[in-house]
């Protein structure tokens, strides 16, 4: 009963990939053309714009996420149910490298370039409870016949059948992580164009825990049968009941209901603690361009990632057979293209714009290397503008605003993943200490487009389709401060 809860990139970034990778950004919300010391990983060929010697940035983002899903179908009964998650990630760090000699800067940079926080679910998801709901009728169907038969020899129906309602625990929390590690080789051709080469070491570890438990019924067979009325217990036990009443041993189903019974029982005691740990490597080029002084503009090709986790189930807690020990999940990562260009008509003002294109139409997003299913319609985009004004003396004043539109369709939504369109805005300040130090603070605020879902849920495989829908909501936000130093 629990399933896979994929925790995709926090905020900034296409499907499963994390562009908010600075303090600076935070508060710009824009660093395509950057030419500071975070181009390690937004701009490498820019790094060539940095005086000669050494650049260190180090910073921290807070993050905090609220997902919503609300969930409605037959099954839960006439009113919808709502399910919060909460995502925390008190730290995301980033941190940058460069040397400088001449026209030559070797940089490196480290960071948590997919995911980064865990998912939380105190109450589990639709589509674990589902499976609970569904007893509920499963029993009704199973018990249906037995009560026919007792009143077609012209008995009082005993209304076995009669199975109201469930009660269950669910918990599950879902974590992942993508840490980047990278290396850059920046050089200038001419003072107007520079390139660099990269690579991206990706170490990718999910984890998945939960359980079902505690699972109950309500049922009302007539008082005449002797059993309990209403009766409240584990719908194994209820099965195991029914099963020892003469009607059901005249009838000869009593062996038939008793190994439904442990069926039950094993399907409704779930525990999951399962890790999915893997390795690939990012190529990167660069490309930076200063046509005139006050303009800058940059185009970076991040090339796709070949991502495999292997999948190890702990103490064989494998989510009902949910999971695999051993199991190979295809996790790649698609290629992004991104072109940005900085503006600075003013010696105070700064303009920076940018767009981000991800290939998600080359990536099969069903983690399985055996099934080819078509879940993105088009390719994930984002867009982004920023401004930066110096105030008086050290500090300056930043703002912008990111909006991204995703390609995803039906096939991709579900209440363990899903991807929504969003508006970003972020601000903050940068304090020039000194000439050789500067403080980045920053916050931002994502909204989301609600999104949703209809399908039709098999109930317990029985061929039975009832339509559920699944609306789709989230919020986060982001508190960011760092330090850029410069010797």
């Amino acid at each position: 009963m629990i399933a896979v809860c994929l925790v995709s990139g926090l905020m900034a970034g296409g499907l499963v990939t994390n562009t908010n990778q600075s303090a600076s950004y935070t508060r710009m919300m824009c660093r395509d053309a950057t030419t500071d010391v975070d181009a390690v990983y937004y701009n490498p060929a820019g790094l060539t714009k940095l005086g000669n010697g050494i650049h260190l940035s180090v910073s921290n983002q807070t993050i905090g996420q609220t997902k919503t899903i609300t969930s409605a179908t037959a099954l839960f009964g006439a009113a919808a149910k709502e399910y919060t998650g909460t995502v925390s990630a008190p730290v995301f760090p980033s941190v940058y490298a460069a040397f400088k000699v001449g026209k030559i800067v070797i940089s490196a940079g480290f960071n948590p370039v997919g995911g980064g926080g865990g998912a939380e679910y105190a109450g589990g998801l639709p589509s674990f409870e589902l499976q609970v709901a569904s007893l509920v009728p499963i029993l009704q169907a199973q018990l249906s016949p037995l009560d026919q038969g007792v009143v077609g020899m012209e008995y009082p129906d005993p209304m076995f059948r009669n199975v109201q309602s469930y009660v269950a625990d669910i918990e599950f929390t879902g974590s992942s992580v993508y840490y980047g590690t990278q290396v850059n080789f920046s050089y200038e051709l001419n003072k107007m164009i520079s390139v660099a080469l990269g690579a991206r070491y990706i170490i990718a570890r999910n984890t998945y825990t939960g359980s079902v438990s505690g699972v109950q019924i309500t049922a009302a067979p007539d008082v005449s049968t002797g059993l309990t009325t209403p009766y409240t217990g584990t719908p194994g036990d209820y099965l195991r009941a029914v099963a020892a009443h003469p009607y059901a041993l005249a009838a000869g189903v009593d062996g038939q209901l008793n190994g439904a019974a442990t069926l039950i029982d094993a399907s409704t005691n779930i525990e999951a603690d399962v890790v999915e740990e893997g390795t690939g490597i990012t190529p990167v080029i660069s490309v930076n361009i200063s046509p005139v002084k006050m303009l800058n503009v940059a185009v970076k090709y991040e090339f796709k990632t070949k991502l495999e986790l292997e999948t190890k189930v702990n103490d064989g807690k494998d989510a009902g057979g949910m999971f695999v020990d051993g199991e190979k999940v295809v996790a790649d990562i698609p290629a992004m293209l991104s072109v940005g260009a900085s503006l600075n008509p003013l010696n105070k003002l700064l303009v920076s714009a940018g767009i981000h294109y991800y290939f998600d139409t080359a990536v099969d997003y069903d983690g399985s290397a055996d099934i080819d299913v078509s879940m993105i319609d088009n390719n994930f985009i984002e867009y982004a503008l920023g401004i930066e004004y110096g105030l008086f003396g050290p500090l300056s004043i930043s703002a912008g605003y990111l909006g991204t539109k995703t390609g995803v369709n039906d096939l991709y939504q579900s209440d363990m993943r899903y991807s929504l369109n969003t508006s970003t805005f972020g601000g903050g300040f940068k304090i020039s200490v000194t000439p050789l130090i500067d403080i980045n603070l920053g916050a931002s605020m994502t909204m989301y487009k609600d999104g949703s879902e209809t399908y039709n849920y098999n109930v317990g495989g029985s061929g039975t389709l009832i339509p559920v829908t699944n609306t789709y909501d989230t919020k986060t936000w982001i508190v960011a401060a760092g330090v850029d130093l410069n010797f």
